[in-house]
């Protein structure tokens, strides 16, 4: 199988005649797209067969007349499975490659073999190149015809969107951008020619990532004479615009502050912008038909579009929308129309410190103080500025909007920025950033010690550095301020570094650095996506209390795994899943973060991780994150903890982990020798009093 389409409006009652000889009307359908689709498909010279699936209230009597008898067709219809109901119910034994499944029966009960079922084997043996979905929505639990509440619960608005989330061919966007462009290359086309051509289809679905528009733009370029004129004529009309979201660029992390002096002497001017990197929600804020010549906080006027990293939409009704329309869009300057800029939304503390909060506070609904830290503007006034220099960049931004308090980023050449804890953020910032040099010392045999000089490039950033752990920030970005925006890629002119490289300090407001690898149990997994379609591709962790055998959650860990590694952990726990999620897992009712599968408890794991940190999401150390005093350290993982009971108030908050790695299994421990929930709250807590032991607490847990 190489492909799979959805279909609206498909028509699936118009036959050879515009109407089928059962129906006394189809005028409601008035053109069998899907049929016209399939069969336009099939005259690619590498489709041979097509299968069109069609799920809907009524039978698609319409496309099964049009490819009934056809050996290179395979039709299968999902519907009100009875002759009362217009259009009645196909004969389904008279062809093979013909399959009409009733509401009541197209999902078996668990226990049954695979064979009961009468779709899946019949396509598996048709073996179709491109598969047609021909998604009805009549079949809504609340549609007054169809009345398929009596049938099924399922048919509601989740349930389509997880039937849709369902469908994992392993087809990912850039295996779509990749077909598009050799579709609409030159037959001829050698290699070398290529990889322009394709390069610029890749770049134009990066700024306007809409397959949509890619595919109405790439129908213009079929008339132009070389794929020279193409690339241009595709670079010329697929700039960012308002209202589209543009693929987030991404950068490297490093291990020392050496590679950073080393990477950024490379870049032209050797200057780099070394940004703070809050621990908050990347944004992509479009504002367009802004007309008026003010704005103050009580106008309207603009069209507001805000996007995540991901390029989702956020809803009107969202915190982070409210929080931009009120308290960044009437900030903008002037001579501002249009504007896309990108931004982290960070959580404050409701009173007067205004302190910057961890992102797991972020996410609670009940917390709406934060504050926008804007870093990028990628078009402004009906020009894209993502072939510009950042410095070209950041300077638009900054005159674009006046914050209310500008004064917060001043600071004097060579000295860091000043924290938010002296200076309050208010809603709505630019964010904390110092230019540095890293050309001072030409020579390039420079080694890391002597980097560290006090007038070194290093030291600098490190001094920067520290300055942004100060302020409750992840670290830093580093960006050297003579490159472009590369839209969707992740390119070594922007360079993440941690808190991990500075002196151990333990001890911060967003949580505490972990000094050793951590042993976990996985008790259950969310399915993959794209290259991991077929396997698991996240796996949900959990601790174990001795005192009550039961396990908390405390992360969900997704890299770290080579495709061999997810193959055979995938094949080795699928044998363990349980249908519902064992009473001795302690884990959060969030609908959105629930598994797809659950696990018995059967292997540990050995998992690194940057952070522990306060979380609504997971409940390990929930127990005693309110309690009096911290828990007596552990000896060992079986170790009883005495000092209090676990209540329900206990439980509104736990520990997470930050950017988790998997690293092995740990065949030499039984699950009740992970570690322990206990030593994650000592862990935690110790940490707040600055008596953080630099090693697990239990003696047997680091690996020699």
């Amino acid at each position: 199988m190489c492909g799979l389409f959805e279909v609206g409006l498909v028509g699936h009652h118009v036959g050879r005649n515009g109407r089928t000889p059962t129906a006394p009307s189809s005028g409601f359908c008035l053109l069998n797209n899907v049929v016209i689709g399939a069969l336009h498909a099939r005259m690619h010279p590498s489709v041979t067969r097509v299968a069109v699936l069609d799920w809907d209230i009524h039978h698609g009597n319409g496309t099964e007349e049009l490819l009934r008898g056809d050996p290179r067709s395979f039709f299968a219809s999902i519907h009100l499975y009875h002759n009362d109901f217009f259009p009645g119910t196909g004969p389904t034994a008279s062809d093979a490659n013909i399959v009409n499944v009733g509401l009541q029966n197209a999902g078996l009960g668990s226990g049954s073999e695979y064979d009961d079922w009468l779709l899946f084997p019949a396509m598996e043996a048709f073996q179709p190149d491109i598969i047609f979905i021909s998604a009805g929505f009549d079949g809504h639990k609340d549609d007054i015809l169809g009345g398929c509440a009596a049938v099924s619960n399922r048919a509601v608005p989740a349930g389509y969107v997880e039937a849709h989330q369902n469908l994992r061919i392993g087809v990912g966007s850039k295996s779509v951008v990749m077909a598009l462009a050799h579709s609409f290359a030159d037959a001829d086309a050698d290699k070398p020619s290529l990889q322009p051509w394709v390069a610029s289809v890749a770049a134009a679905y990066s700024q306007r990532p809409i397959f949509e528009d890619l595919v109405e733009t790439l129908g213009h370029v079929l008339a132009l004479p070389s794929l020279d004129a193409k690339a241009g004529y595709i670079r010329a009309n697929t700039a960012p615009k308002p209202g589209t979201p543009v693929q987030t660029m991404l950068g490297y992390p490093v291990s020392t502050l050496h590679q950073i002096t080393q990477r950024m002497r490379k870049y032209a001017g050797g200057v780099a912008a070394c940004e703070y990197k809050y621990d908050g929600a990347r944004l992509q804020i479009h504002v367009s038909k802004r007309t008026v010549s003010h704005m103050t906080p009580t106008n309207e006027g603009p069209d507001l579009a805000v996007f995540s990293r991901n390029c989702e939409r956020i809803p009107a009704d969202h915190k982070y929308f409210d929080t931009i329309s009120t308290h960044v869009v009437p900030y903008m300057n002037a001579h501002v129309e249009s504007i896309i800029v990108e931004g982290e939304m960070v959580a404050v503390a409701d009173d007067q410190t205004q302190q910057l909060l961890p992102f797991q506070t972020l996410q609670t609904n009940g917390h709406t103080a934060m504050c926008l830290f804007a870093f990028d503007c990628l078009y402004l006034n009906g020009t894209s500025l993502v072939h510009r220099p950042f410095q070209d960049r950041r300077a638009a931004l900054h005159a674009a909007f006046t914050p209310p308090s500008t004064s917060t980023t001043s600071t004097l050449p060579g000295q860091p920025p000043r924290s938010p804890r002296q200076q309050l953020p208010q809603r709505f910032q630019f964010v904390q950033s110092q230019d540095v040099s890293f050309s001072l010392h030409e020579d390039p045999d420079t080694d890391e010690n002597e980097d560290l000089l006090s007038n070194s490039p290093a030291k600098l950033l490190q001094n920067v550095l520290q300055a942004a752990v100060d302020a409750d920030c992840e670290g830093l970005m580093v960006k050297a301020l003579d490159e472009p925006y590369k839209p969707g890629c992740r390119t070594h002119t922007w360079l993440k570094v941690k808190r991990d490289y500075l002196p151990a300090t333990p001890c911060m407001a967003s949580g505490m650095f972990l000094p050793d690898s951590l042993d976990l149990v996985p008790i259950a997994a969310f399915r993959g996506k794209g290259r991991r379609a077929h396997v698991f591709g996240s796996f949900l962790l959990a601790c174990y209390d001795p005192t009550t055998q039961l396990f908390h959650t405390v992360g969900k860990v997704g890299s770290g795994f080579t495709d061999v590694d997810l193959a055979a952990i995938s094949k080795r726990l699928e044998d363990t899943v349980v249908a519902v999620k064992p009473l001795e897992y302690d884990a959060s009712e969030v609908k959105s973060i629930q598994p797809d599968v659950w696990f018995e408890p059967t292997e540990v794991w050995e998992i690194r991780a940057a952070q522990l940190t306060k979380s609504v999401k997971y409940t390990a150390g929930s127990t005693y994150l309110n309690a009096p005093s911290p828990p007596p350290p552990s000896t060992t993982s079986n170790t009883s903890c005495s000092i209090t009971s676990r209540t329900d108030a206990h439980k509104s908050c736990g520990l997470g982990l930050r950017f988790p790695r998997f690293l092995a299994v740990r065949r030499d421990k039984a699950v009740v020798q992970a570690t322990s929930d206990d030593q994650l709250a000592s862990l935690y807590l110790d940490s707040q009093t600055n008596n953080l032991s630099m090693t697990i607490i239990n003696d047997d847990h680091k690996r020699h």
